[in-house]
């Protein structure tokens, strides 16, 4: 096979259908795949592909842009079967906000492909019944979900997807005025209803926490990202980045009454977590396991109230003890 057809389909792929896209954003998008072309050789291939295939290309401004007509059917091959086009829909609407601009563009087609097919296949029950059958319920408190601008959302994505450094006005809680950083966008992380990214803030080398919806403006840069040596985004959520500690483990005993500890029977916390039933309660457990000692943890024990008490490690027990105490001590004030 010619190795430069996988690059022309790639070619023809990275071309959007509902906005013009720069010789410069497509080279990009190649880059991404893995596809080291020139930009000469990119240009050759697009006013190739823009006379076999009726790409439009629009020159009446710099820097000239390519789309496909709005008319052009997607064509597949083979045709998409219906648990593919189940995916595909289920992937737009649970999905879509974590996902780059230009793979939505890139699946948008697809997404549309996918809804015709279902509504060929079962045409006596409307599609649009399908999410009353669907829910994600939230673990804790239900939370509105805060408000990150479209642009901003955008333009983040594209730059984890093609490793790009960006430029960002940033609101911190305390801060009066936004200020201004670069960063090296690393991994994009969900956490309840907000969206986290881990970054290299200028030239430091540690990797730290921010939030999306705190960024004002973005701008994505020329630079390569440039990650810590090893930085694996997996390793560093395993490490208790999430949980706002400082990853050290800690060997967790407590005792779990009123039925409260039943789920981690399902759920254990750890792999070598040990479950012991407290006589003569049956609703009573003792739970042993190895746990990052985070805020997250404590934040989690403390929302048992009454019916978990922490046995060790004593310093934990402090803490919670501690905590607690003070939160009584609030309630036995007398409010008017």
């Amino acid at each position: 096979m010619d190795l430069n057809f996988r690059r022309l389909l790639d070619t023809l792929a990275a071309i959007p259908a509902n906005r013009k896209a720069s010789t410069s954003e497509i080279h990009d998008r190649l880059k991404a795949r893995g596809h080291n072309v020139t930009p000469r050789t990119l240009q050759r291939d697009l006013d190739a592909l823009a006379s076999e295939f009726a790409v439009e290309r629009d020159d009446a401004a710099k820097p000239y842009g390519w789309r496909w007509p709005k008319e052009i059917p997607r064509i597949s091959l083979p045709e998409m079967d219906w648990p593919v086009a189940l995916s595909f829909y289920l992937l737009r609407r649970y999905f879509a906000e974590r996902l780059p601009a230009s793979v939505l563009e890139h699946l948008a087609p697809h997404f549309s492909e996918a809804e015709a097919k279902l509504r060929r296949q079962f045409p006596d029950i409307p599609l649009k019944r399908w999410p009353e059958k669907v829910r994600g319920a939230p673990a804790g408190q239900p939370l509105r979900s805060p408000r990150v601008l479209r642009s901003v959302r955008d333009t983040v994505t594209e730059a984890l997807l093609t490793e790009r450094q960006l430029a960002i006005r940033y609101r911190r809680p305390r801060d009066t005025r936004p200020q201004d950083w670069r960063i090296h966008p690393l991994g994009l992380v969900q956490r309840g209803r907000v969206f986290y990214l881990a970054v290299r803030l200028f030239d430091y080398q540690d990797v730290r926490m921010i939030v999306m919806h705190r960024i004002e403006r973005a701008t994505m840069l020329a630079d390569p990202v440039q990650a810590p040596q090893g930085f694996s985004l997996d390793r560093w959520l395993d490490e208790g980045a999430m949980g706002f500690g400082d990853g050290g483990r800690l060997r967790l005993v407590a005792e779990f009454h009123q039925g409260a500890g039943r789920h981690l029977l399902e759920s254990p916390l750890s792999d070598d977590q040990e479950t012991t039933p407290l006589e003569p309660d049956a609703e009573s457990l003792r739970v042993s396991a190895t746990v990052r000692d985070t805020e997250q943890l404590r934040w989690w024990l403390l929302g048992f109230g009454g019916k978990v008490e922490v046995i060790a490690p004593a310093a934990l027990r402090r803490d919670i003890a501690s905590r607690l105490r003070a939160a009584a001590k609030r309630y036995s004030k007398r409010r008017r």
